[in-house]
């Protein structure tokens, strides 16, 4: 019943919404022409003013060729600095040493645990102080040593 209700009330609603939107259509369809044609007008105006401010950069910037050579021999050079700085080329393999050695030990670590894993997978443990065993000193204790009820000021 209430799928019902809903498909009613969402086609009446829709149907409203439809006769509006035709009816503002039809008695404001020359504000709104207007209006988008001011928006296209505008768009058609930034976008020239843009498309001058780029064409006028290129043209201040000289060639976009040797600029980006430039550029590609700047970065060259970074890279070919970095690559023959000693400094760095030890902090590399000081990294790389470290990193395998802790890959060793984590791998040794591992494999240890495996081991004792494996030895204890057969074994059963049992433990004096199971929660029965814990439950029986408690009541062990209590009975050699009774509640006692303090009054305050000694009455």
């Amino acid at each position: 019943m209430s799928k019902k209700t809903s498909l009613l009330f969402g086609l009446a609603t829709g149907l409203v919404a439809y006769t509006l939107t035709k009816k503002v259509l039809k008695e404001h369809r020359p504000e709104i022409k207007a209006k988008l044609q001011e928006l296209k007008d505008n768009g058609t105006e930034v976008g020239l003013r843009y498309y001058d401010y780029a064409k006028d950069y290129l043209n201040n910037q000289g060639n976009v060729q040797t600029s980006f050579a430039d550029l590609k021999e700047k970065a060259r050079d970074v890279a070919d600095n970095l690559r023959n700085n000693d400094k760095l080329q030890q902090a590399f393999t000081s990294l790389k040493d470290a990193t395998e050695e802790l890959k060793e030990e984590l791998v040794s670590q591992h494999l240890e645990q495996e081991k004792l894993d494996g030895e204890n997978e057969d074994e059963i443990v049992i433990d004096g102080r199971s929660a029965f065993g814990e439950a029986k000193a408690a009541a062990d204790f209590e009975e050699d040593h009774p509640t006692e009820t303090f009054f305050p000021h000694g009455e």
